[in-house]
Order: structure tokens, then sequence, then C-alpha cells
């Protein structure tokens, strides 16, 4: 899953990023309203951390503009606890929860896995394959009803390949969705991962393979039987 933090503060956007990327989200963050509504009609965000005051105008009218697109993604909204009428009115206007600040990390984890629930009438929270099952919300996997330990890079990566079961994932593929890496920066960071969940997968007795396809890519599929 995919999260965009709009904020143009280094210390909450570092905080947010962290916070979500051990959850296993991949993270976008910009710090304009221009570069988010760009963002947000580009890619298919599973949930917006939007902080309201931004340096080339309110979060509100990025919301506004969402939602006149038809944007229905879900905006958490970053608040300060002095300012309640804001925040009533970015509800009002389309944002679906709101977060005040500093962080509290638990907390935001909560707020952040019931704002991707919102969407869920458009996406599945439960993906499985084989005797595999992975919950896109708790950010779980379990093999044959026992859960399997993965980190939290592992379990986006395997969730990407499942959401692409039977189909050629290429490297930049992994690089932009999971790495959050626009180029190929001349390591085998994705071979050296892909390997270490691919033994994981086979330890635990899954009946699903990651199978390499040289020059191209991996494809994961079911095992023969």
């Amino acid at each position: 899953m995919r999260i965009l933090v709009v904020d143009d503060d280094r210390v909450i956007t570092t905080l947010a990023r962290r916070v979500l990327e051990e959850s296993g989200f991949a993270v976008d963050v910009v710090d304009t309203r221009e570069s988010a509504l760009t963002n947000a009609m580009v890619y298919d965000y599973d949930g917006i951390i939007l902080d309201l005051g931004l340096p080339d105008g309110s979060g509100m009218l990025l919301i506004e503009e969402l939602r006149k697109r038809g944007r229905s993604t879900p905006v958490l909204v970053l608040t300060g606890s002095s300012d309640p009428e804001s925040t009533i009115r970015a509800l009002d206007t389309g944002a679906d929860d709101y977060q005040t600040k500093p962080i509290v990390p638990e907390q935001f984890k909560a707020r952040v896995r019931a704002l991707v629930r919102r969407g869920g009438a458009q996406r599945t929270e439960q993906l499985s394959v084989g005797n595999l099952l992975l919950n896109r919300l708790s950010r779980t996997i379990h093999i044959s009803g026992a859960e399997l330990r993965v980190t939290p890079r592992e379990l986006a990566m395997l969730e990407h390949f499942v959401l692409h079961v039977d189909q050629v994932v290429t490297r930049s593929q992994l690089l932009e969705k999971v790495f959050d890496m626009s180029f190929d920066p001349g390591t085998n960071v994705v071979d050296v991962n892909v390997s270490r969940l691919r033994r994981k997968l086979e330890e635990a007795g899954a009946t699903v393979a990651i199978e390499s396809r040289r020059g191209i890519g991996f494809v994961l599929s079911v095992s023969p039987a």
C-alpha cells in the first residue's frame, strides 16, 4: 500500500515516513499543494496525510480539488489542537479523519489503518494465493494459518508480487513501488531482498514460489502440486 504525506515540516514528515515504513507502507512525501495534486492524480494512493498550512495555500483547497476531480482517496488531516474550526471545515470539505500534532506513533498507526480501511470498498483487505494469506490492514502474512515473520520491506515486496501473481514484475517496478527509487542504484539490492523472501517462503512451506526471469524480472506463481 502507498501513502502520500503532504507537509513542509521536515520533523513531521521524517517521523511520519519512519512510522509508516515500519508498518510496511510505501511512502511519498511532498511539501506543497501543487505537487500533492500532481502526485494524487498520477498515482492511486491508499491514503493521504495532509497538513492544512502549506506554503502555496490551504490543504483544504487540495481536498476540494481532489473531490471535484473524482478522487475518493481517503484523507487524514494533520492539525494543531488549538485550531478546531479548521479541522471541522476540513472534515466538511471532504477529509475523512484528523490527527493532532505532534504525532504519537501508535495512535498515528491506528489512524492510518482506519483511514485505509475507509477505502476498502475499492480495495481488497486480504490477498490470498495458494496457502498464503496477506492482510493489507494488519500488515501480516500467514502460511497455512501460521504467521510468517518478514521485514516491512519484504512484506511490501510480497504484496506487490501477490497483486501481480503470474505476471512478470521487473526490477524497475520493484525499485519504484517498494524501494521508493526512481532509478537503478547499480546494486543488487532487489535480488538480495527477493532471495531472502524466497527462502522464507520455502522454509515456511508456502505453495507459492518467486521465479526469476533472466534479464527481465520475477514471477510469483503457485508451485506445482
